[in-house]
């Protein structure tokens, strides 16, 4: 057992008085003996019960997942360059608020794939193609999202009440103040492969926090003696909490005018609100028209109104469906594809389909989904394949302008795509570099190339009718079965293939089962007058 020497600082006293004191020091010496501190008693453990961190826009970014899936947005890969405090007074940590929101935005739907890769200019495509060898399951992601804190104006309003009143035997007095600061959180959404931040996927949003208090005092005096007392009441609101507060508003606006979905309806605010009916009429005038009948007969579908395949095409089943689905929702019965029936079916949207094994149980979860068609006898889908361009499924292009292919399979599927130009030179353009996973979800439309700057360009040069694109689609990974001269590197011309070969190819893989189709391409000279 240690020794305890207990120092006497002055005579000893006697009594009861010394006796506690030696009383004292047997304490502790006993202490110092029992005491092991494997097994030392807790003696306060914290009284308040652990809570989930929320923001006034929790319940926006759920309605953001539900808006998401029923617009049928998924697998998009995102990561950001970080969110710092330009300002330098707010140490959040931002980062991780931006992944935790949009983590929340995508329980159900899937929509956005976070990568933990951080851009920046000597680390770009570059770096994510060495990650791509290293790691032959890595995704580059399309988009990320930069921005920071860049605004805290402290004491933009200060007020302060008070007054008091004295009396010979009495003086009582009140305050209040209160002080208010300005936090501005700015975000913006930029294209990995080239760097560009893209024009109107932006967000600038400012919060105010709010300090206040009351205080009282009072003095007096009875006789001799005097008397005081004060009481202050006090409430101050976090920068901490206002930033993330701001990162929750901000992710919803910049990712949905990046998926083009109404994410004012997440925030409360009215269908009929001019400015955010002015957003989607700029969303409706930038997109092709074969991607509007696209989008028209998947909510028709979903409604009801609509049997047929999504394939883009404005045929006279579309434009009955259309005129149908108008006429209930109080719309001009013309059956035409027009802002107003777009921006009618943005309000409402149907659940679009979903793959079956790679949302589990979401599929069921909300509505009838698109019917997936072909089926074959006993009613299982089946694959088929549509190929499409830019220009419509029948063509043509002028010399020199560049082309655009999308692709959609009716069931999930490993979908390759090959171009073969004027000399008969094949490539490989799906998957690539910026796509390298094959494997395509049920009615997603593949774009070749991808994101509205694209990575490569498939650019027309001869004129007729020698160009065209093969696909080639299967319910199971198959690329692994092809020869190994057809395994060359994605955009490079491969030795002696022509399309024929490509074709044989795969027709060649036991039990693939490949579903084919060729989009033949019609080149017509630059001086060429549109009718």
């Amino acid at each position: 057992m240690p020794k305890i020497r207990l120092r006497r600082r002055g005579p000893a006293r006697r009594g009861w008085a010394g006796r506690a004191g030696w009383l004292a020091g047997g304490c502790l010496m006993l202490a110092g003996c029992l005491s092991d501190p494997a097994i030392a008693p807790v003696v306060v453990e914290p009284k308040t019960p652990t809570t989930k961190t929320i923001s006034s826009f929790t319940s926006s970014l759920q309605c953001m997942d539900t808006l998401l899936w029923q617009h049928g947005k998924s697998d998009i890969y995102i990561m950001t360059s970080g969110i710092p405090d330009a300002t330098g007074k707010v140490a959040a940590g931002t980062k991780e608020m931006l992944i935790t929101a949009i983590s929340r935005m995508s329980a159900r739907s899937n929509a956005f794939r976070f990568v933990d890769f951080e851009p920046n200019p000597n680390s770009d495509v570059t770096a994510l193609s060495a990650l791509i060898g290293v790691q032959p399951d890595f995704v580059v992601p399309s988009y990320y999202i930069r921005g920071a804190i860049t605004q805290l104006d402290e004491n933009v309003l200060s007020e302060l009440q008070g007054g008091s009143v004295s009396l010979p035997f009495l003086d009582i007095g009140a305050s209040r103040d209160r002080i208010v600061s300005v936090v501005s959180v700015d975000l913006n959404v930029g294209e990995v492969v080239t760097r560009q931040i893209l024009p109107g996927m932006s967000a600038s949003n400012s919060i105010a926090v709010v300090r206040s208090g009351i205080s009282g005092d009072a003095g007096g005096r009875i006789d001799k003696a005097g008397f005081a007392f004060n009481v202050a009441f006090n409430k101050s609101e976090g920068f901490h909490q206002a930033v993330r507060t701001l990162v929750d508003l901000s992710v919803v606006e910049t990712l949905g005018k990046l998926t083009r979905v109404p994410y004012w309806q997440c925030l409360g605010l009215d269908q009929t609100n001019p400015t955010f009916r002015a957003q989607a009429r700029e969303w409706f005038d930038t997109t092709p028209p074969d991607e509007q009948v696209r989008f028209a007969q998947q909510i028709l579908s979903s409604g009801g109104y609509y049997e047929g395949p999504i394939t883009g095409i404005y045929d006279i089943e579309t434009k009955e469906a259309a005129a149908r689905y108008q006429t209930d929702n109080d719309l001009i019965a013309t059956g035409r594809i027009d802002f107003d029936l777009y921006y009618s079916m943005l309000g409402k949207p149907g659940v679009t389909a979903r793959a079956p094994g790679r949302t589990g149980a979401i599929a069921n979860a909300g509505g009838p989904g698109i019917p997936l068609i072909p089926t074959d006898a006993s009613g299982e889908r089946r694959l088929d394949l549509f190929l499409n361009t830019d220009r419509g499924p029948a063509p043509q292009f002028k010399q020199g302008e560049a082309l655009v292919v999308r692709a959609q399979a009716t069931t999930d599927a490993f979908l390759y795509c090959y171009y073969q130009d004027s000399d008969g030179t094949v490539a490989r353009v799906f998957p690539n570099r910026f796509q390298p996973d094959a494997f395509v979800t049920a009615n997603q439309q593949v774009e070749i190339p991808p994101g509205y700057e694209k990575p490569f360009n498939i650019r027309l040069d001869s004129v007729g009718e020698s160009e065209a694109v093969a696909c080639f689609a299967s319910a199971r990974e198959v690329g692994l079965s092809l020869p190994d001269a057809m395994k060359i590197e994605d955009l490079r011309p491969i030795p002696q293939a022509t399309l024929q070969s490509v074709a044989q190819a795969f027709d060649e893989i036991p039990g693939g089962n490949i579903r084919t189709k060729r989009l033949n391409l019609r080149v017509v000279p630059a001086n060429t007058v549109d009718f």
